[in-house]
């Protein structure tokens, strides 16, 4: 199911790919930027509602592969993990024994999660904050919001000519890179140690259904790793409310995230089973001998390391995330999106039957909790791109009357950190005294309306398409005629019968 998921997605992003590279070249074209360009909107409000009708679009596309896999009527049992504890009492409801685990004992444990988890993200915030402040985000001349962030030990060396210059060109520039490969680096170093946490505290919490217990897991491990690599671009996007770095990030996330995932997930492993493989050249020569080379290939797959899709599908509802949360900030995320799928694509099927275990296959029928995170972040989306047209130029390209130029007392008083722009060379922009109401108003408005037209889409386009949905109310119909028939020995059941022909009455 991953792999069809992936598919489809790659193939509905050739829209935003096609819609955003019409924008770059409007903007190439009139002279605008991602911080004053007033068709930047329209585009938002397409990959808004793309992100809706492709959700969908997928459960349409789902309930095909469905039908045609035979696992439409596929249901997780209600499975009682083997590590569940509690006290044996007696069932209510079956009159069996059973283990039983107090209310107060699982909200404690929620509780212990829910601190754990936030000391982490703190950990990840400030190794946040150090790295934006080693790549020159961070000035001495700042707002007063900006100020409780900046450290002057570290921002002064991405200063003019010292050793993180973004200007510098010693090495190739390569030096400029550093702070973030560090980032990178230590992230995912904090996302391995946290792996670990979240598997302690999700067993802590005591689940008593296995799939309770995975949806803990995921939500978890995805707040905590979507935090990690969303955090800076907010805060570069609605604390700085820079455009122009917010579309650099992207740009530099994307790049190192490419590299990352062909080398952390195909060219290692590989490198590591290769030499795994040699060691184990004599112990198969001799099972081949005695001819039992099928043991010598069942060990060679027991040596391999076990495949965990949980890091492929969050790799590509992050990318997802890049795509909708910031449209309006990089209108080319969807063109090197369709370029990083199909580089994934081939990496997956490479570690699949080169370098991990063969997984063992299990019936699904969708790809279940990571749909409602897809659909958090569509309407989350909505939120996003309103404060970046609210935030940037944007509006104000649409009505100056709300903005003036700002000034140095502006400068002063913590609301600007330049006069002037120093990438496009004019006034920075200040709202007018009075102004914030109707901006507040106008943001409002906008993001209710994209909500409701969210909204209506869902409403008006089934989950399931028409033959699905004839096929699957034959399919029950029969079962239903064969289950009345092999209880009364004909087709129709009598009047009498409680729930027999759904209320209906028996013909005369």
């Amino acid at each position: 199911m991953y792999f069809a998921w992936l598919n489809s997605f790659t193939l509905w992003l050739l829209l935003p790919a096609c819609a955003g590279m019409a924008c770059h070249l409007h903007m190439r074209v009139r002279g605008f930027t991602v911080d004053d360009d007033p068709a930047l909107p329209f585009y938002s409000l397409f990959v808004v509602v793309w992100g809706v009708v492709f959700v969908r679009a997928w459960e349409r596309e789902c309930a095909e592969h469905a039908w045609n896999w035979g696992v439409i009527f596929e249901r997780r049992r209600e499975q009682v993990r083997a590590h569940f504890r509690g006290e044996l009492r007696k069932s209510p409801v079956t009159g069996s024994m059973e283990r039983h685990c107090s209310r107060w004992e699982m909200l404690g444990a929620y509780g212990l999660s829910f601190a754990v988890t936030c000391g982490m993200l703190c950990v990840a915030f400030v190794v946040m904050v150090c790295s934006l402040n080693l790549q020159g985000y961070m000035e001495e001349h700042v707002t007063s919001l900006e100020r409780i962030f900046y450290i002057p030990a570290l921002a002064r060396l991405a200063q003019p000519g010292r050793i993180f210059d973004p200007d510098q060109t010693a090495y190739f520039g390569l030096l400029t890179y550093v702070p973030g490969f560090l980032h990178s680096q230590v992230i995912a170093q904090l996302n391995r140690l946290y792996r670990h946490i979240s598997e302690w505290l999700t067993e802590n919490e005591n689940h008593r259904l296995e799939e309770d217990h995975e949806n803990s897991l995921i939500g978890k491990r995805f707040v905590f790793e979507a935090f990690d690599c969303y955090i800076a671009l907010f805060y570069v996007g609605f604390v700085q409310q820079d455009m122009r770095k917010l579309r650099s990030e992207l740009m530099q996330l994307y790049t190192m995230d490419s590299l990352r995932r062909v080398v952390c997930e195909t060219v290692i492993p590989l490198v590591a089973k290769l030499r795994a493989r040699r060691q184990g050249r004599e112990r198969y020569a001799e099972l081949k001998k005695l001819d039992r080379a099928h043991h010598a290939e069942a060990l060679d797959q027991l040596e391999q390391a076990e495949y965990e899709q949980f890091d492929d599908f969050l790799e590509m509802v992050i990318e997802f995330g890049y795509i909708t949360l910031f449209a309006s900030a990089f209108p080319l995320a969807g063109v090197l999106s369709i370029f990083c799928n199909l580089i994934e694509i081939k990496s997956d099927l490479f570690k699949l039957t080169r370098v991990y275990r063969r997984p063992v296959a299990a019936r699904a029928a969708s790809i279940g909790t990571w749909l409602y995170v897809i659909r958090v972040l569509v309407f989350l989306s909505i939120i996003t791109n309103v404060m970046i047209f609210a935030m940037s130029e944007q509006l104000a390209s649409w009505a100056p009357s709300l903005y003036r130029e700002a000034t140095e007392r502006d400068v002063d008083r913590g609301l600007v950190a330049h006069v002037m722009d120093e990438a496009s060379g004019a006034h920075d922009l200040v709202m007018r005294k009075g102004r914030a109401k109707y901006v507040v108003l106008i943001a409002t408005c906008m993001e209710h309306c994209a909500g409701f037209l969210a909204l209506l889409l869902l409403r008006m386009i089934p989950k399931q398409p028409e033959w699905v949905s004839n096929e699957v109310a034959r399919l029950e119909f029969y079962k239903e005629q064969q289950a009345r028939t092999s209880r009364w020995g004909t087709a129709e059941a009598p009047a009498s019968e409680p729930g027999s022909n759904r209320g209906s009455s028996r013909p005369s």
